[in-house]
């Protein structure tokens, strides 16, 4: 434990208390007044984690805070809070309320999220729009929740389009016009959520947004060919696109794309050129309509083909629907584009089916350096196999990743680092895959497991059971060969 030691000046330098010249310092405010002292500064920046409705609230803390809520620098207003506390203001009121008693020239960010909007309300927002156009806004969210189907979306209004101060933009259930020519030469991040585009919309976007960096799109429909000719976007995210039948995306200078969320039944999704990415993350799913085994395996090509696109890329993640698919592939023998991924992340279940993924994968990658393994126990449904499959299915452990040794080139020289995190046991496939990746890399420097495990309310009981499991496991490890003597093993675990 550190030690402190107070250094006191001697008699002779302390100040002269009856001298005029050096009045008495004032006395010190006590500790209810303590809130008082802190600057404008601070209080704003306390108030940017709060909705709005409890930055109001804090005017009881202390007197001189009663009216700084008025020059909150963010004004969030949560529609689920206000419902949640059934205020006697409705919320177009409260907003109102809010907005006139409000001081400061400037705000920096203006938020309406969880209301749920229709048609009538279209007045109300473009006054508050308005009123966020006066006080030059630069983070804009307008995250609106539907109320029919289709949804109702909001129309944005004309003035928006040439906000030329605007940096970043979050909108859902908005429509945006074909007929208004986008000018927002400042803006950064744009997020759109539940609304209908077209390619034409898309591409007045990229036009008038010269420095845009990242473009988010999430249960959108109405996009086809989506391309991106703007040096500026380098990230793309892409989830759960309603309807969706892109046919081609083209964006020759992104960087990073992440793909995620729920897909349509038959969905398509094509890759054109994308070869300057350096990051892709799969993580999405496609609500299969049948058990057929050509159906799974129409999503499995989709992926092959996505995979093949992205064989420059260094830094890849798999999500768990994607990850079962690439495991069909490997079944069937399918051949396999080589890739120079670096970086590789894995998602997965403990089952025996995707040890047949981890191997596609480490056959793919031969100059893989990171391999990271996230494990679950909740296995997703795994779609039947014929008989002949069943029986092929049926391997060991061990023999199986032992026989596809000579096909995974990243093991000879590459790869250094694994990490492996689980959160159920699966021991015996767990423990095959450790003691073959121990065994065999070569240029193995440092694999680290993680056990992080749940421990429900009532179970304290098992906990030394646990703990006797995983001594027994990090035991195991330890006296397994080590084809690299500079592979350090770490094993640690947690409860949540």
């Amino acid at each position: 434990m550190a030690e402190t030691s107070i250094h006191r000046k001697s008699s002779g330098n302390r100040p002269n208390r009856t001298d005029k010249t050096n009045p008495p310092l004032p006395p010190p405010l006590s500790p209810r007044d303590l809130i008082s002292a802190l600057p404008d500064a601070v209080i704003h920046r306390i108030f940017s984690f709060l909705p709005l409705q409890d930055v109001v609230k804090t005017s009881v803390l202390s007197k001189r805070w009663r009216p700084t809520w008025t020059t909150a620098t963010d004004l969030v207003f949560d529609g689920e809070i206000v419902a949640r506390l059934r205020s006697t203001l409705d919320f177009p009121s409260l907003v109102d309320s809010v907005l006139i008693q409000y001081t400061s020239p400037t705000v920096k960010k203006f938020s309406v999220i969880g209301f749920e909007y229709e048609k009538t309300h279209r007045p109300k927002f473009d006054l508050w729009l308005r009123f966020a156009e006066g006080h030059r806004v630069e983070d804009l969210s307008l995250l609106l929740v539907p109320t029919t189907e289709p949804p109702t979306p909001y129309i944005l209004p004309r003035f928006l389009y040439c906000w030329s101060w605007l940096v970043r933009l979050e909108v859902s259930v908005c429509c945006f016009s074909l007929d208004r020519t986008i000018r927002w030469p400042c803006l950064k991040i744009l997020v759109i959520a539940i609304s209908r585009l077209s390619d034409d919309i898309l591409e007045g976007i990229f036009r008038g947004c010269p420095v845009l960096e990242s473009l988010e799109l999430w249960g959108c429909w109405g996009t086809k060919n989506m391309m991106i000719n703007s040096t500026s976007v380098k990230e793309l995210v892409l989830i759960g696109l309603c309807d969706s039948n892109i046919q081609t995306i083209w964006a020759p200078h992104l960087l990073s794309l992440r793909i995620s969320g729920d897909w349509q039944p038959h969905a398509i999704l094509r890759l054109s050129d994308v070869s300057s990415l350096v990051e892709a993350k799969l993580d999405f799913s496609i609500r299969v309509l049948t058990d057929l085994p050509c159906d799974e395996m129409m999503c499995s090509h989709m992926l092959k083909e996505t995979l093949q696109k992205l064989r420059g890329v260094t830094t890849i993640t798999i999500g768990a629907w994607c990850f079962q698919k690439l495991s069909l592939l490997e079944m069937e023998g399918v051949p396999v584009p080589l890739s120079i991924c670096q970086s590789l992340t894995l998602h997965a279940d403990i089952t025996q089916w995707n040890l047949l993924g981890i191997a596609y994968m480490l056959r793919i990658s031969q100059c893989l350096e990171k391999l990271v393994i996230c494990l679950t126990g909740l296995p997703l449904s795994m779609y039947s196999l014929d008989e002949e499959s069943e029986e092929s299915f049926n391997y060991d452990e061990e023999d199986f990743l032992c026989s596809r040794k000579g096909k995974f080139q990243c093991l000879a020289k590459h790869l250094k680092r694994v990490e492996i995190t689980f959160d159920n046991f699966g021991l015996e496939r767990l423990l095959a895959l450790i003691k073959f990746l121990l065994g065999d890399a070569l240029a193995l420097q440092k694999m680290i497991i993680k056990a992080n495990l749940n421990m429900g309310h009532g179970q304290e009981h098992v906990r030394a059971t646990i703990l006797s499991k995983l001594l027994v496991v990090s035991q195991n490890m330890l006296s397994y060969r080590r084809a690299s003597r500079n592979a350090e093993v770490i094993f640690s675990h947690s409860f949540k």
